[in-house]
């Protein structure tokens, strides 16, 4: 790498960097980065099923995820004080803090029956993890 593409790379971006440090549009090399811990709450899967009329030994579970769920925690007055949206695989997240908590899944569209509403406690450190099961009325 004797003087090569990639060492005038370097050096241009090194360059640039110590040019916005000079200038003020970087914090001092001495300053710590902040640091992010794992956020409380609740995280999960909305999922409907079943989606078949049998479900068969070895058959992967007749279940699918439940995009654009609405997902709905209240405090103990029964104040909102986090909501939702599941993703494309079903996917939500809460941020609470430690406390204890209602969890509402909202009812969907399309859905015979809404996932049940569930009291949990939620403690300082990583987010608790649970599953909401809708019911979509094949039988």
């Amino acid at each position: 790498m004797n003087g090569g593409p990639g060492r005038k790379l370097l050096l241009a971006v090194a360059a640039v960097l110590v040019a916005a440090a000079v200038a003020g549009c970087m914090p001092p090399a001495a300053t710590p980065a902040p640091t992010i811990g794992p956020a409380t709450g609740v995280r999960g899967f909305a999922l409907a099923g079943p989606t078949c009329p049998v479900e068969r030994p070895g058959q992967s579970p007749c279940v699918r995820a439940v995009a654009g769920a609405e997902i709905v925690a209240r405090d103990a007055s029964g104040r909102v004080v986090s909501r939702a949206l599941t993703g494309p695989d079903g996917s939500f997240f809460l941020p609470l803090v430690p406390g204890r908590y209602t969890i509402e899944p909202q009812p969907v569209e399309g859905l015979m029956g809404t996932a049940q509403a569930v009291t949990v406690q939620v403690t300082a450190g990583p987010p608790l993890e649970m599953n909401l099961d809708y019911d979509t009325g094949i039988r």
